[in-house]
Formats: structure tokens, sequence, C-alpha cells
């Protein structure tokens, strides 16, 4: 229990201690978009016998040097662009980046009083890019079942506070709402959250977020994405396709087609596997009718079964079905849907 006390005791007089000093808290370093503004998140506190020196006559000055004065800054904020001095809040906006460099700046108080100081204890360190980050995806891979419903969030800096980046969603697949968010280090990011129900629709499409960031000096905005191809299974055996297909005699044709597999079998889809279509049952790879290469199939590890033939002469008026056979335990025959197949003469009518 006195060892309790004591520990207590001694945490409480460090913070005493440490709310009685000079000392600042601001970033080590930002990255400022060339021709946009920027916003420095910065607090700072005072020794206890200088409270009451905190006023309006309060100024903020920056410098990239850790010993100057109001006269030498080289930069000196008007109140507009500063936070409250009074309330020890030193967070500086500049509408114009092209007053900074890509260096370390220091910040410095100086009141019509005994109130003048430098902050020499840390500064930040501002460096210029002309492309912004990508921006953030989480989760930053989607495999779920179908049904479930889907919480995608997307981040982007923003080192402009007056100014965050615009954040879209390709293809938007529902509601999202977006927020201004500050980070540990009180620099903010821009959130979008979408919610959404998983389809087997949205199964191998590309799902992408732009974050559009506007300059302030009058440039062309400039954009950042980045995105993820969703895995959406069943956890059984499935397959989507057309019911029906008109093709034009003479031409190709191609057969959009998506499948599931058992989630034991998930496993086995590498690059073994191959595609096998067929218009009797049963059939597998050695009496198949139709034996797509690779060129003409679509990428069968990510459950995509899309199959161009450059010859429609190849197929009959019939109904064809998929077979998916892999150099593992993974062969099976998707019996549960096929395609008919129907030919259509030049004059649009069916032969």
């Amino acid at each position: 229990m006195a060892g309790t006390l004591t520990f207590l005791l001694i945490s409480s007089l460090l913070q005493d201690a440490l709310c009685g000093t000079f000392n600042i808290s601001m970033p080590q370093n930002i990255n400022v978009l060339r021709g946009s503004c920027v916003t420095i998140p910065c607090s700072f506190d005072v020794e206890s016998r200088f409270e009451d020196n905190l006023d309006d006559t309060c100024k903020a000055y920056w410098s990239d040097s850790p010993l100057f004065s109001s006269r030498n800054a080289k930069l000196k904020p008007t109140k507009e662009m500063t936070g409250d001095l009074k309330k020890k809040d030193c967070t500086t906006t500049f509408n114009n980046a092209d007053f900074l460099q890509s260096t370390k700046y220091y910040f410095r108080l100086e009141c019509n009083n005994a109130l003048k100081y430098i902050f020499s204890q840390a500064g930040v360190d501002i460096s210029f890019i002309d492309v912004p980050p990508s921006p953030t995806l989480t989760p930053s891979t989607l495999e779920v079942k179908e049904g479930t419903s889907v919480s995608l969030t997307c981040s982007a800096p923003a080192p402009c506070w007056s100014h965050p980046p615009a954040l879209t969603w390709s293809p938007n697949l529902g509601q999202s709402q977006e927020t201004l968010q500050e980070n540990q280090d009180k620099t903010k990011v821009k959130t979008s959250v979408m919610n959404f129900t998983a389809s087997h629709l949205h199964h191998g499409n590309k799902i992408s977020c732009t974050a559009v960031y506007q300059k302030q000096d009058g440039s062309p905005d400039v954009t950042a994405e980045t995105s993820l191809t969703p895995d959406i299974s069943s956890g059984t055996w499935g397959i989507k396709m057309p019911q029906n297909i008109n093709v034009m005699s003479g031409t190709c044709v191609t057969i959009p087609c998506f499948f599931d597999v058992a989630s034991n079998h998930k496993i086995n889809l590498d690059d073994t596997c191959k595609a096998y279509w067929s218009d009797s049952l049963p059939f597998n790879s050695g009496n198949a009718k139709l034996k797509p290469t690779k060129d003409m199939t679509g990428d069968l590890t990510k459950k995509d079964c899309t199959t161009t033939f450059n010859n429609a002469s190849l197929l009959q008026r019939s109904k064809y079905y998929f077979r998916l056979e892999c150099d593992n335990a993974l062969k099976y025959t998707f019996t549960q849907a096929g395609v008919d197949i129907s030919f259509i003469g030049e004059g649009g009518s069916l032969s």
C-alpha cells in the first residue's frame, strides 16, 4: 500500500513539473502537396509564472532556425491563420505552402509583455510532394461469404484541414459516410466508410477508392487511387452464367461465367486448373467437346470461368456445361446450370 502511494505521489509531482515548464507538441514531419495549403497542428505550455502573460497581444512566428526573433522570422502568420494562443493552441495554417521550404521549422511566441520564447525543444520537418500517397483501404483484402455485411474504410491524409481530399467509391455499392478524423499526432485524415452486402456479382470486380486533392495555387487537382478485388464465396459448389446466348454465325462468342467451390477445395485453385465444356453429361477432360486454352479463359484461380470462343463454329445449338480440372483433388462438373447456345443468321433469324 505504501509503495502504491509513493508511486502516485511521484507521478503527480512529475505531471505538475511538466505542466509548469515550457514545452511544445507538434508532428515530427508533414508531407505537403505542392501548390496546396498545409496545417501544422501545434500546442504548447509555458512556465506557471507566465500564465497571466497569455493575452490578445501574443503572436506566432515560425522560422527554420532555432534562434530567431519576430524581426527576422521567416513566417509571420496572421490571427486568422493561427489557433487561440491564449489557450496554448499554436496550430497554424499556411494557405500558400509556397511560403515554406523543405526544412525543419520552429515556433516562437511573442507577447507585448515579458513572455517571449522560442520552443526549440522540437520542430516540424516539412517535405514537399508532387503526388499524394495512395489512400488506405481497411481491410486491404476482402474474402467473405455471399450475404455478409461488409464495411470498407478508405483513408487519405488531409495535410490541409480547410481543403481535405474528396473521396469517391467506384462502384458505389451502398451508403457511405465521410468524416475528418484526428491521428495521435494531431494530424488529420479524411475517411469514408462504405457499407454493403456482399453478392456474387461483386466477386472478382475491382472496388476502388479515389482521393481528389484540390490545389490552392490554381493548378489542376491531383488524384490518388487504391483498390482491391473481392473474393465472394458461398462456401459451396455453385456457378453463375447466362441462361442463353444468341451467337451470330461466323463470329466469336464470350460466355460470362463465375463459379464457387466448397471451402475445403479453395486451396486447390492454382495455375494447374483448366476449363472444359461439353453438351453432354457426364464428361471429363478426356471426352470434353471443348477444351479452351489459357488465353481463351478467365483467371480460374479467381473463380472466373468466362470463356471466349473465337470461332463460334466450334459450338452447336445446344446447352453447354462447365467442368474444372486441376492437377490435384479439385475436379468438378458444374451441373447446377448450363448455357443454351442459339445461332442467329445475318438476317437476325434463328437457325
